[in-house]
């Protein structure tokens, strides 16, 4: 799980500088939905890669 988290993180990280720019740019706060969409798409790729190829064993 020490991946997903870490996707997490760099995702969450992403999402506010891709939100900020899109409040600089269009003067909408709606965009700060994006800072949880990204950090979920950070940690989706830790779930859907298989199990035989995870290196932490």
């Amino acid at each position: 799980m020490d991946k997903v988290k870490q996707g997490l993180f760099l995702g969450a990280i992403v999402g506010v500088f891709l939100a900020a720019f899109m409040i600089y740019v269009s003067e909408r706060w709606f965009w700060i939905i994006m800072i949880p969409l990204v950090a979920i798409m950070g940690a989706a790729p830790q779930y859907l890669k298989p199990k035989d190829l995870d290196d932490d064993e």
